[in-house]
């Protein structure tokens, strides 16, 4: 027998609370999972947040979910996986069957919206497959030191990737609508990253920006306008480690660095000494650090903290990538730096060792 896990009414899914009788099935059939494992549910909050709304139970390798029918989305998540698999649901539609197979292939079947985001999933899986035999080809010819065979792998490669952005780009601008949203959202921190979001976004139609991950990705990309070189850098109060308030704003310094990091991040981590040798020579002359944290454990954050020997200013909330500043700056991955002149003005983003110190330099006028 199959358990259900939640009752309609229970769930709050986009900032709706869901209240009707009806609900939408989710069952499921995964070959080998052990029973008695917690198979996730997760959506956005009002705040563009991720929200663990609820978990099915696995009994003989299968599983059963209700969703109340005022959801428009949500996302499974496997055990031990990162990988989110989001189920769209549509009033003419009652049940969703996820069907996975010994090889890890996942797929969710009801409704025209799945089976949008399951062709363009599809797409997007046959075009890693080609890349996949470029990059093997490439290796060959590395391997056999041949250069010709190497300049023509690297240009099949970048033709594929060019290629595969105007098919996500032409499902973006065909489809307004929250599959098209859930797109970008799914891709957001990648996105971010290079700089991408906010061309994505603009690809967007209203339709797909009123849903919760439209308004997410829009939120994301408008952050990121916010704090373009040039800028004034958006003020913040967050918490230090005894439980203080900092202010951005308050802090009164010729230079500041604001820099988002985690315990958890080897290229932040193996960054600190330089960045700890810059704040010992220029902190005498006007220099102010501030160090935000994407951590969730409070206690490694600290640890991090005195190990490194990071002697100056600190604060987190302990939600991760849900951090306040982070979602304020659209932080989506670390490290990440912006330098702020004596008017809180950016000036500088994602320098490292030689050039963070030669634009500290030169706002102090060494």
């Amino acid at each position: 027998m199959m358990k259900r896990v939640v009752t309609a009414g229970m769930l709050l899914l986009f900032g709706a609370a869901c209240n009707r009788p009806q609900t939408y099935e989710i069952t499921g059939t995964i070959p080998g999972m052990e029973e008695g494992t917690a198979i996730e549910l997760t959506g956005l909050d009002a705040d563009g947040k991720d929200s663990l709304l609820t978990t099915g139970t696995i009994t003989d390798e299968t599983f059963e979910i209700a969703v109340d029918r005022n959801c428009e989305m949500a996302c499974l998540q496997l055990p031990e996986s990162k990988r989110k698999i989001p189920v769209f649901f549509e009033p003419e539609v009652a049940d969703y069957r996820l069907e996975a197979d010994t090889s890890g292939r996942i797929r969710v079947e009801g409704g025209v919206l799945q089976n949008l985001w399951n062709e363009y999933r599809a797409g997007n899986e046959a075009f890693e497959r080609r890349k996949a035999v470029v990059e093997a080809a490439y290796r060959a010819a590395e391997k056999a030191d041949d250069l010709f065979a190497k300049m023509h792998e690297r240009a099949v490669y970048a033709d594929l990737e060019t290629a595969q952005e105007q098919f996500e780009d032409s499902l973006l601008r065909a489809n307004d609508n929250i599959v098209a949203a859930t797109i970008v959202w799914m891709r957001n921190r990648a996105l971010a990253a290079g700089d991408r979001i906010g061309e994505k976004v603009a690809l967007l139609g209203p339709k797909a920006l009123q849903t919760a991950p439209g308004r997410a990705v829009k939120r994301m990309a408008d952050a990121m306008i916010s704090t373009e070189n040039g800028s004034i850098a958006p003020d913040f109060t967050q918490e230090d480690p005894q439980g203080n308030p900092v202010s951005l704003y308050g802090i009164r310094a010729r230079v500041k660095v604001l820099d988002f990091w985690a315990s958890w991040c080897g290229p932040c981590r193996a960054e600190t000494p330089n960045v700890r040798r810059i704040y010992d020579k220029y902190k005498d002359k006007g220099l102010a650090i501030i160090s935000v944290s994407l951590d969730t454990k409070r206690e490694n954050w600290l640890q991090a903290i005195e190990s490194d020997r990071m002697e100056w200013i600190h604060t987190s909330d302990l939600q991760g990538w849900d951090n306040a500043v982070a979602r304020l700056y659209g932080v989506r991955s670390v490290p990440a730096i912006f330098v702020l002149d004596a008017d809180n003005r950016i000036v500088g983003q994602n320098l490292r060792g030689q050039e963070l110190e030669e634009t500290i330099q030169k706002l102090l006028n060494e």
